[in-house]
């Protein structure tokens, strides 16, 4: 296999892995982007802090990680 296929095989992963994971958790992801503050959506949802701060910090690693295999796809 060709490194630049499993360099795509990679890609299109990440990219499904932050769909997923932004559909999954699309209202918290939302009410952060809209008021940022752990407690607050922590009160609204019925959900522990850390749990919170575990979607968020999720969401910002996959935001990252798509935005570095955009910038590899153009080199």
């Amino acid at each position: 296999m060709h490194t630049s296929s499993i360099r795509g095989f990679l890609h299109a992963f990440f990219i499904l892995k932050r769909v997923d994971f932004y559909s999954s958790n699309r209202d918290i992801i939302n009410d952060f982007q809209k008021k940022p503050g752990l407690v607050h959506i922590s009160k609204k949802r019925g959900i522990d802090v850390s749990q919170v701060y575990d979607i968020i910090k999720t969401h910002d690693i996959n935001v990252l990680n798509t935005n570095i295999i955009k910038l590899m796809e153009f080199k």
